[in-house]
């Protein structure tokens, strides 16, 4: 288990925002404490939940000296987050969301690739689950390198790979609105010339929920558009030709 004195263990935080996630939370928990590379601390938002979430992940805290959970009114994913990275005491900061999982080795070989190769953003390929059934969907492989103009034509990686260096990057916050706002980061990230690039072997698990998508892809849809528009300060014309590139490169 990931225990230890904080000031030995390697300067890493890992961000969670949880709501409602009293039946997956704990394995979320665990994927981390499991990893063969210590974190310094596993940050745990619960943005607003009306279940068992914060009761369970303030039980496994007792037990996990890094794992610090904080509760707050419901605000949203994104919001949940940037109050993570906000408090992130780490030098590299890394994401996993409350029903997806990491493999043992995952934060080793991501560091020592980023520490070997002196990068800033990283990211990796990773698996997909049916979470109903369990049943493989097939592995994401993601592009080897990536640049703030391979981002403007869509998202190609999954924010549960991601890491980046606060020390190079700075405390970059992801931007405020419902759908894409991971994305609207590795914007951020790249847009002074940081290459993203991808580490070795598929560490990461995606639990893939079922369900109609349709009112949830609209609204993506507008957020989209919104951070070309508003964060990104691109005009009407070529922000409604990157939202069809977008949108077209999502379905690949």
């Amino acid at each position: 288990m990931n225990e230890g004195n904080p000031a030995d263990l390697p300067a890493v935080s890992v961000i969670t925002p949880a709501h409602n996630a009293a039946g997956v939370i704990e394995r979320c928990i665990r994927a981390v404490s499991r990893q063969t590379l210590p974190v310094l601390e596993h940050v745990v938002i619960d943005d607003g939940s009306t279940d068992a979430t914060a009761t369970i992940a303030a039980d496994l805290a007792l037990r996990m000296k890094h794992l610090r959970i904080v509760s707050r009114q419901r605000s949203g994913a994104a919001q949940a987050r940037n109050h993570g990275i906000r408090l992130a005491r780490g030098r590299y900061i890394a994401f996993l969301d409350s029903d997806d999982e990491w493999l043992p080795g995952k934060l080793a070989a991501q560091l020592a690739f980023m520490q070997q190769h002196q990068v800033a953003f990283s990211y990796g390929d990773y698996q997909r689950l049916d979470s109903a059934t369990g049943k493989p969907l097939g592995t994401v492989q993601c592009p080897a390198s990536l640049l703030y103009r391979d981002f403007l034509h869509g998202c190609p990686i999954g924010c549960l790979t991601v890491a980046y260096d606060r020390e190079t990057l700075g405390r970059v916050l992801m931007p405020e609105v419902g759908r894409g706002h991971d994305w609207g980061l590795w914007l951020r990230l790249t847009r002074d010339g940081t290459r993203a690039c991808k580490y070795p072997g598929t560490h990461a698990v995606y639990h893939v929920r079922r369900g109609s998508l349709s009112g949830r892809k609209l609204r993506k849809t507008i957020d989209i558009y919104r951070i070309y528009r508003r964060q990104e300060k691109i005009g009407v014309v070529r922000s409604a030709y990157l939202l069809i590139r977008h949108i077209v490169n999502s379905f690949r």
